[in-house]
Formats: C-alpha cells, structure tokens, sequence
C-alpha cells in the first residue's frame, strides 16, 4: 500500500512497492484524509476530557495515551495495513500533531519509542489493568523491550510488577533482567514450562 508521507515539510507517496499508479496516490490520498480526521477527532477528545492543557501539556499521559492508542487502532482495525507498510505509517504518524505530540517536529525515531506505537500496544490492554500497572512512563520502558513481544513473557513480568509495584526507575533491574536472559534467543520454540523455568532465573 502506498502512504503519504511528510518530512521536512515536503509531501511524498512511499511504500514497500517499487512502482507506483496513478490509483496508488489516489488511495493514498484517500487514506490520509480518513487518518487526518480520526488526529481530529483524537484532538478534540483529549481536550474535551481536559486531558491537555493550553501548553500541550498531558495532564493524565497514561489516560492520554490510552485513548490515543485506542483510536488509532480502531482506525487500522477498518484500514488495514500490509505488514511491510507499518514502519512507514508510524513514522509519519509521529509527525502529524504537535497537539498530541509536542516532539512531532523531530525527523524520525525508532519504532520502539515511537509513542504512538507504543499507546497502540497499550490500548490492547484492558484500561483497569493499565491502570493498577503504573505509569505512562513505565508502560514505555516495559514496550519498549522486543522480548516482550513474547505475550507470555509480558504477561509473568507485568503479574510481577502487580504483586510488587514499582516506579519506572525501580523496575529497569527486572525489564534489563528478563531481557537480558532471553538475549538472541526465539523463545517461540519454548515451551510454557521451559519458559517458566528460565525466567525463574531472572536476575535484577
């Protein structure tokens, strides 16, 4: 699929596709006004719920980034993406509204601190679950790790930091160590009772 991209305040239609038809910037141009729209109306929820503030600050990030990421992934749910095409899209997403995102000014940055990827993974979780969790701030250091693609693996750390809250700073021990024992390694060829063995030899 091809998409329209903004850098450096220029316009241009990319995609995985090596050629592209005159209908593919026709969609593309399609796609974007249905994307702008729901920036829109995310907008306006967040101020209507006096979520900002006059200097774009969030005044609740993880409420915030919550409705964000379920709006965007409402938004993907009825215009699905190739896989090949989502790097792109979340590029240009993380430029689209300096109301939503104050660093939107800035070229690019990697998927795994990409904020609005990371509130579309967030939003897959029940809100009242995020909630007792902690923070926005911790939320984005735990999805910041790919091992935690790894839904199991996710899952034993977060029952971890629900049975012994910490803060984003206290919790960096238990994230590096997980990540750090599962190191090049697919856990996908793990079994549930391997994998359990291993992370009891998580080291903080």
């Amino acid at each position: 699929m091809v998409l329209k991209i903004r850098s450096k305040g220029k316009v241009k239609y990319k995609s995985s596709k090596r050629i592209l038809t005159p209908n593919d910037i026709k969609n593309a141009d399609k796609f974007d006004s249905r994307l702008k729209k729901v920036i829109d109306q995310i907008e306006k929820t967040l101020i209507e719920k006096n979520l900002l503030s006059e200097t774009k600050y969030k005044k609740d990030p993880l409420k915030s980034w919550y409705i964000i990421g379920t709006q965007i992934n409402k938004f993907l749910e009825y215009n699905k993406l190739p896989e090949e095409d989502k790097a792109l899209f979340w590029e240009d997403l993380y430029t689209r509204s300096q109301l939503i995102n104050k660093k939107s000014t800035l070229r690019k940055v990697g998927l795994t601190r990409n904020d609005f990827k990371t509130s579309s993974l967030l939003a897959r979780f029940a809100w009242d679950y995020v909630r007792r969790v902690g923070t926005w701030a911790l939320w984005r250091e735990i999805l910041s790790y790919k091992v935690f693609q790894d839904k199991r693996i996710l899952e034993w750390t977060i029952e971890e930091l629900l049975n012994y809250p910490r803060t984003r700073d206290e919790a960096r021990p238990l994230l590096r160590g997980v990540a750090k024992r599962f190191k090049r390694m697919d856990t996908s060829y793990l079994s549930n009772h391997e994998l359990k063995i291993k992370l009891k030899d998580v080291k903080e």
